[in-house]
């Protein structure tokens, strides 16, 4: 390609349906072990790319300061290229659902689909903009180690609706990790990939048992104790590291889906 055009894509959320913290790293980061799954809440995204000097412009249905897209977008060296992004947030700011990694991923994509970088480039720049940008591009379940840039993409899991709770706040990332205790490291119930085998075979007392996250230790006492009302007869937890969190049920809004990114138009010059 290398033209330009349009495209509009949905980039999907996603739930950590376990989440542990196996230590701390030397390079300041954290090993995490989690099982990633895509949802059906979605952000959309349209992407116009034409002829230029490399300017981007954003618009935005909510504020976003140190919006993601602009990182993509400055470390892509074709500058010929000017790039307009209209973005419809659905995806709350802030709850761990990674709507700001799924737009990147969507940007990412879209960059590749007009030839403006490579298939290689792409992955470098999703890894270095953000953990778990990776793992949007493909999409789907996966198992999710290192600081999240180990991603083992496995069977799909089908079938599954899940309830979707965003309590109105944001919880920093950053700040949650500063609160964690080594004690508390390495101290789920099971491992992401005994879990993932326990919603294969729809076993579900493992899956409950093995539904866990470790940041719910340094959540506000108020938002465990909405999660705690679920947890005796449904999967339940927080995701990523707060503020929404999560009930798989049969009458679930939403249902897992199998991909981080999906186009639904696109037009070349």
């Amino acid at each position: 390609m290398g033209k330009g055009g349009s495209i509009v894509l949905r980039t999907y959320a996603k739930l950590n349906l376990c989440l542990d913290i196996i230590g701390k790293r030397s390079d300041g980061y954290h090993d995490i072990d989690s099982l990633f799954q895509n949802v059906s809440l979605f952000d959309r995204m349209e992407i116009k790319i034409s002829q230029g000097v490399g300017n981007l412009s954003i618009e935005s249905n909510v504020p976003i300061e140190n919006n993601i897209i602009e990182k993509v977008w400055n470390m892509v060296d074709n500058k010929k290229f000017d790039a307009f992004v209209l973005l419809e947030k659905n995806i709350p700011i802030g709850a761990g659902l990674g709507g700001g990694s799924s737009n990147a991923a969507g940007f990412i994509v879209a960059l590749r689909k007009f030839g403006i970088i490579g298939e290689i480039d792409a992955y470098e720049i999703a890894k270095n903009v953000g953990s778990d940008v990776p793992f949007f591009i493909e999409g789907g379940s996966a198992l999710v180690s290192g600081r999240g840039e180990i991603i083992k993409n496995v069977e799909p899991l089908i079938n599954y609706n899940v309830d979707i709770y965003f309590p109105g706040f944001s919880i920093s990332t950053k700040e949650a990790y500063s609160k964690l205790k080594p004690e508390w490291f390495g101290q789920a119930p099971m491992t992401s990939e005994a879990l993932y085998e326990a919603y294969r075979n729809r076993d579900l007392e493992s899956i409950i048992k093995g539904t866990y996250n470790i940041f719910e230790r340094v959540i506000p006492d108020e938002l465990l104790a909405r999660i705690e009302v679920f947890r005796d007869e449904y999967p339940c937890a927080l995701t990523g590291s707060g503020s929404a969190f999560f009930v798989i049920n049969t009458y679930g809004k939403y249902h897992f889906t199998q991909k981080g990114v999906e186009i639904d138009a696109l037009k070349e010059d």
